[in-house]
């Protein structure tokens, strides 16, 4: 459980510090909420099909988490098989938690999804390899 905070609190760091600002048009823009995100999400979705929006959120938080993992060399907070799992299948369990999750709608959403990530894809000995 310490893994998962450390993990969530640094990517949280770099979203504030990079690609959130980065698109922010405003510097006093607040980094999206969990709420705003599904909001998003759920606009122009369908099981199986979620939008672009959507799927660049979860791929870019993929992404990042996965970087800073090899960069520290630490354990992994989730495991996603891009050969097994496509990105529309992890942005649909994405979205799932994240409607499960409704009453943390105001919280940030690279916590929500970095949670939604670690209960949909954890980690075990056979697929670290």
């Amino acid at each position: 459980m310490k893994r998962l905070i450390r993990s969530i609190t640094i990517v949280g760091i770099l979203l504030l510090s990079g690609w959130q600002l980065a698109q922010a048009e405003d510097a006093d823009e607040e980094v999206l909420s969990a709420g705003e995100l599904l909001t998003n999400c759920e606009e122009g979705s369908a099981p199986g099909a979620p939008n672009q929006y959507c799927m660049r959120y979860v791929f870019g938080l993929v992404q990042t988490v996965l970087s800073l993992q090899q960069a520290e060399q630490s354990a992994p907070v989730f495991c996603i098989n891009p050969q097994v799992t496509r990105l529309e299948e992890a942005t649909d369990n994405v979205i799932g938690y994240l409607r499960s999750q409704s009453s943390r709608a105001n919280e940030d959403a690279y916590i929500i999804v970095t949670e939604a990530l670690n209960k949909n894809y954890p980690c075990s000995i056979s697929n670290q390899t």
